[in-house]
């Protein structure tokens, strides 16, 4: 190990230091200035390190590599953060937080979300964001997390965004950094405007039990009618468990809906008996299909099709039936079938608008869920009774 002097303020002087074959030199500033500063060189890298007695002892910190902090002088204007963090004890070290990994932890345990929530985060992470996550606080800029959000439909980035700001506000809180995160953006998400109609004209007779039941897979076409006559959100279908369904009392539990409340609703006859086809009882009641699934339950499902239609020149089957559909129709069949504007609130999972909502322990009932069913087949040109039959045969 030797200990030399150079020009510590110059890049070209610094580029010309050579790597010892073995083992570290230390070089140190040819003068008065940068007092405590080294560059460590190796066999491959160049380390600027600054020797500072803080609390009673001497302490050596890494300001950065070579050519990344390109001299001294910008060694020591990192060195003035570092300082103060090590001083104040906003360090990685003494908060145990040195990545976003660290800081979504430190979050999540200060937190009120609900485990399953916290579960849900914590895949994302994995799926999508694990490489940024994995960097140490200070190194991540906007770019990088630009990237990592690049290429994701708008609603997947939107919820990345939001647990990427969520990390960051807590290291930006407990480590006293900037927070980075600030101006991430989703590109494209105000021009993003999803129509609210349907792709059929509602006023004729509604083609969306004859859509489902075009799907030949079992799993699919049970989450299909689940969304249809309960109105649920996809996501609320795809990740639904066992233990949240009640075919006895005839009730389904949501938890951390998308407005963040939990509710138990009554089903109709319709949904027991096809969820009662279902050949397992353990789990997602709606597993992957395939055992390399990332998640263990299914992905979105491809809006069902009738017809061509031209698109750029091109011919591309018609959508016909969307996830997000059904819950218009839903809405639309609740309405038409006269229900209280209190019990399809209640049914769609809404959250209170008015006192007595607050006040109200639970109106709707399987009945209601019933009414509706009926009116969703009606609307279809069927009725329950020929549903229930289709299922039960699986036609």
């Amino acid at each position: 190990m030797a200990r030399l002097e150079t020009n510590l303020t110059s890049r070209p002087a610094i580029a010309k230091i050579k790597n010892p074959q073995a083992g570290t030199d230390f070089y140190s500033h040819k003068g008065d200035a940068l007092k405590g500063l080294r560059l460590a060189v190796g066999a491959r890298t160049k380390v600027w390190i600054l020797s500072k007695r803080i609390g009673g002892k001497v302490r050596s910190i890494k300001l950065g590599d070579w050519p990344e902090v390109v001299n001294g002088d910008k060694a020591l204007i990192i060195a003035r953060d570092k300082i103060e963090e090590l001083e104040t004890g906003t360090d990685a070290k003494a908060t145990n937080i040195a990545t976003l990994h660290d800081a979504f932890e430190s979050h999540a345990a200060q937190s009120d979300a609900k485990p399953e929530t916290v579960a849900n985060y914590r895949l994302q992470i994995a799926n999508h964001l694990d490489d940024l996550f994995s960097k140490p606080v200070e190194q991540i800029t906007l770019p990088m997390m630009e990237a990592a959000i690049s290429g994701k439909t708008v609603s997947t980035a939107k919820h990345l965004v939001q647990i990427i700001k969520m990390a960051f506000r807590r290291a930006s809180i407990v480590r006293r950094c900037f927070d980075v995160s600030a101006d991430l953006k989703v590109k494209g998400a105000k021009k993003y405007k999803p129509s609210n109609n349907v792709k059929f004209d509602p006023a004729e007779q509604w083609p969306a039990i004859d859509l489902i039941f075009e799907c030949n897979s079992l799993v699919h076409r049970t989450a299909w009618l689940l969304m249809l006559f309960t109105g649920f959100r996809s996501i609320n279908v795809r990740t639904l468990n066992w233990d949240q369904v009640d075919l006895d009392k005839k009730t389904i539990k949501l938890t951390a809906m998308k407005n963040g409340l939990d509710r138990t609703f009554p089903i109709s006859d319709v949904v027991c008996a096809a969820l009662t086809r279902l050949p397992h009882r353990e789990g997602f009641v709606f597993p992957a299909d395939t055992p390399r699934s990332n998640t263990g339950h299914i992905g979105q499902l491809a809006a069902r099709t009738r017809g061509v239609e031209k698109y750029h020149g091109k011919e591309r089957p018609m959508k016909a039936l969307r996830q997000h559909d059904c819950r218009r129709l839903f809405t639309t069949a609740a309405r038409r079938a006269r229900l209280p504007e209190y019990v399809i609130d209640e049914l769609r999972g809404d959250t209170a608008k008015k006192v007595q909502d607050i006040y109200d322990q639970g109106s709707a009932n399987h009945g209601d869920a019933n009414l509706i069913a009926e009116r969703i087949c009606t609307e279809c040109g069927i009725t329950p009774a020929f549903v229930l039959e289709r299922i039960k045969s699986g036609a």
